[in-house]
C-alpha cells in the first residue's frame, strides 16, 4: 500500500487545477464573447456579430470581416488595380 502525505496531495491536486487554467477548450463563441468586450460600441457589434456568423474563421479573416462591419473596408472590399 503506497501513503502519501496530505502536503504531496494537496501539491499534485494545485498542480493538475493550474495546469487545467493553461488549457482553453472554450469554442470560438465563447472567446469571441471575451475579445468582443473592449473597444467602442461599433466594434463590439461586428466583433459579436462576426463570431456568431461566422464561427471557423481564422485572424486575418476575422479582422477582415469586423473592419468591413465597420465600414473600413478590409481586403475583401478593396479595388483591384
Amino acid at each position: 500500500m503506497v501513503v502519501v502525505s496530505w502536503s504531496a496531495g494537496l501539491a499534485a491536486a494545485l498542480l493538475v487545477a493550474f495546469a487545467f487554467t493553461l488549457v482553453d477548450t472554450r469554442p470560438a463563441v465563447a472567446q469571441g464573447g471575451i475579445v468582443c468586450q473592449y473597444g467602442p460600441a461599433s466594434y463590439r457589434r461586428c466583433c459579436a456579430q462576426s463570431y456568431a456568423k461566422k464561427p471557423g474563421l481564422g485572424a486575418n479573416a476575422r479582422a477582415n470581416d469586423i473592419d468591413a462591419c465597420m465600414g473600413k473596408g478590409g481586403k475583401s472590399s478593396r479595388k483591384k488595380s
